[in-house]
């Protein structure tokens, strides 16, 4: 393009007697080309790209670096079961491995709708931190008041569904996210990628009970934001996710252990390394994201808004991060501002169009 601007512009006779000029010119172009045409572009320029450093597209990076970590489930034969209800807050499905998975229901629906067009409210999924109870505690059932945030949501209009994932509750009442037993069925597969099923399996049994799952909303704190992250990322019927102080670079981690131990809960085969957590959440745009972290946390130590996150807000308008004084837990304050970000983001009214 240069080189064509140059000789449109200039008079004949000028070019011929300057020819030495722009000999000298070309030479310094083709000088500075092959200097730069092995060096790699700059993240910020690969607009027709998605996130990655590597240049892939968002599915490359999903098969490539997320499914294979995750492992490999076992083939499936039984189907899953709509939701079986045991009275109006308490109900379970039946997965494809034949376990039975309790769920709480919050603002369930007593009446079907009859046209399409009236609005049905939102539904959102509260996935439980790693406590001994399950779904109880999001849903406001027992536990500590400040993880009741599924009952909160509830209080705003929401539908709001409560399982109880593998290792903990009445699924796992001893040995409590020990996931000895369960590598020893299933070698290669992974707890994370075990939950992370499980959730799209819920979502499934949710449509099968005539719930409407286009759009669902999911919400979780420490463990339970890490498996909304995972699930978002690779489900795409999941519209907006809130993590609360459940991100942690890999990379970075002091503990990096704690993905995978050589014993009690162990979440995953090895140690993520060829990804971060941000590419993960990257994953997730354009559909919506929250993430709440807290500089003081002593669980999941707190990534500070360093030049990758904000790198991938400025890619992403949907993807939102908030940074708060105080540690690992969920005040009432940043609950409110998330609380007030889901109904923007996620309105409590949405169109059914089962």
């Amino acid at each position: 393009m240069f080189l064509l601007m140059f000789l449109n512009r200039q008079p004949k006779k000028l070019i011929f007697k300057n020819f030495k000029l722009f000999t000298f010119i070309v030479i310094l172009f083709i000088l500075y080309y092959f200097s730069t045409i092995n060096q790699p572009l700059p993240t910020n320029n690969l607009s027709k790209t998605w996130y990655s450093e590597n240049n892939i597209s968002r599915e490359e990076f999903i098969e490539k670096n997320i499914k294979p970590i995750l492992g490999q489930p076992p083939s499936l034969q039984k189907e899953i079961s709509p939701l079986i209800k045991i009275n109006d807050l308490n109900f379970f499905y039946i997965n494809p491995l034949n376990e039975k998975v309790p769920v709480i229901i919050l603002n369930y629906p007593k009446q079907k709708r009859i046209s399409n067009n009236l609005p049905s409210p939102g539904l959102v999924v509260a996935i439980h931190e790693t406590n001994t109870v399950g779904g109880e505690e999001p849903c406001g059932q027992v536990g500590r008041e400040e993880m009741f945030y599924g009952k909160m949501i509830a209080d705003r209009g929401y539908i709001v569904v409560c399982p109880t994932l593998t290792f903990t509750g009445i699924r796992q009442p001893t040995n409590q996210w020990d996931t000895a037993e369960f590598y020893k069925k299933y070698p290669n597969w992974s707890a994370i990628g075990k939950d992370i099923t499980e959730i799209s399996w819920l979502i499934d049994s949710l449509s099968l009970s005539g719930f409407n799952v286009n759009h669902v909303a999911l919400v979780g704190h420490s463990q339970g934001a890490i498996y909304s992250l995972f699930s978002a990322a690779l489900d795409t019927r999941i519209h907006t996710v809130i993590a609360n102080a459940g991100f942690v670079d890999f990379r970075k981690d002091p503990n990096p252990e704690r993905w995978s131990r050589h014993s009690w809960y162990k979440a995953l085969p090895y140690i993520p390394k060829n990804f971060t957590e941000a590419e993960l959440v990257a994953a997730i745009a354009p559909r919506n994201a929250l993430i709440c972290n807290y500089l003081q946390d002593e669980i999941l130590v707190a990534t500070s808004p360093n030049d990758e996150i904000q790198d991938m807000m400025r890619k992403f308008s949907s993807i939102n991060w908030a940074f708060f004084n105080g540690k690992h837990g969920w005040p009432t304050e940043v609950q409110q501002f998330a609380l007030s970000w889901l109904s923007k983001k996620f309105p409590v009214n949405k169109i059914s169009n089962n």
